[in-house]
Parts: structure tokens; sequence; C-alpha cells
């Protein structure tokens, strides 16, 4: 995902697991903090877990979680199993 740094956007994922795990956070900043994910329908329909992000120089308005320019690599873990499985998920690039 490409992020501008004036934008605001849903970062999306769809998550396979078995069995479904439905609660997901994630973190934005090498898992100092994490927020709770919400689930969204993608531009294809595809059922996906959403957070809302921002660049730096955004309206900051209800973003969830603002991002410094560069490279940022979420981690991503369910919440609702005895597991607890953190993973990484893909990149974020907060550009221009």
């Amino acid at each position: 995902m490409i992020l501008e740094k004036t934008g605001r956007e849903y970062y999306n994922l769809a998550i396979t697991t078995l069995p479904a795990v439905t609660d997901w956070e994630a973190s934005f900043d090498g898992g100092t903090t994490w927020l709770d994910g919400t689930a969204g329908i993608a531009g294809d329909g595809t059922a996906v877990v959403q957070w809302l992000l921002a660049g730096p120089d955004a309206d900051q308005g209800a973003a969830v979680a603002v991002l410094a320019t560069g490279v940022t690599r979420p981690l991503i873990r369910g919440t609702e199993s005895p597991e607890l499985i953190v993973r990484d998920a893909p990149k974020i690039v907060v550009d221009n």
C-alpha cells in the first residue's frame, strides 16, 4: 500500500484462519501499541479486516493510526484464540 503524506485510507487485509478468527489487532509501531480492526468489505466485495490510517500531514479527523514518512511493516494478531499468533503484514509506504 502507498499512502500519501496528506491522505487517510483504509488498510484492508483478507485473513483466513481455521478455526475462524474474527477479532484482529494491528500494530503500526513495532508492537508498542495495538489497534482493534473492524470488519469491512474491499472494493471487489471480499470480506476484510480494516484499520484507518493517516499520513503525517493529513487532517487527523477520525484516523486511527498516524504513520511517519517511510516504510511501515505492520504486525497483526488474532485475539480470540487460545493461541496468540503474530505475523507480519504487507508493508505500507508513506510518500509525498
